[in-house]
């Protein structure tokens, strides 16, 4: 027993360490967004907008993230949640926060702009359609579908 509420601690520990990963990989992913206009046509110094976009990030987040992590909790599937095992649960957020974190870390390597909520949100409903298939049935029709399209059209 004491050996279970262990696993689980430390698996809460690496999905917190997780989300701070995500939040940081968000930083400075969102930012360089946000700065790239006012840099690009030089209506700003970049240290400025880069100091700037730092400064307000972080008002917005001590002012109001809350509302917008209430949000995004009310978006998960909480019955899915709520009706598997803990480590089922924890399993859906790792797999949740690290294609989150693969994409935002894709995206910025090759410049492409995306941002990193609806990232999340991207991964949350992937996880509800995952959940939701009945994947036995869909084993044949699908990958015949994906190959029969281009033929059709």
């Amino acid at each position: 027993m004491l050996a279970l509420i262990y696993t689980q601690g430390l698996l809460l520990l690496l999905a917190l360490a997780f989300v701070l990963f995500y939040e940081a990989i968000n930083g400075f992913h969102d930012t360089a967004n946000a700065v790239a206009t006012v840099i690009y046509t030089r209506a700003m110094q970049p240290q400025l907008a880069v100091v700037m976009a730092a400064v307000f990030n972080f008002l917005g987040v001590l002012l109001g993230g809350l509302s917008v992590a209430y949000a995004i909790v009310h978006m998960l599937p909480t019955d899915l949640l709520l009706n598997m095992g803990s480590s089922h649960g924890l399993a859906m957020v790792f797999s949740m926060l690290l294609a989150a974190i693969i994409w935002n870390l894709g995206t910025w390597y090759f410049g492409l702009p995306a941002s990193s909520s609806h990232t999340l949100i991207g991964a949350i409903i992937g996880i509800g359609l995952t959940k939701a298939c009945y994947w036995a049935d869909l084993a044949l029709p699908m990958p015949l579908s994906i190959c029969c399209q281009p033929i059709c059209c």
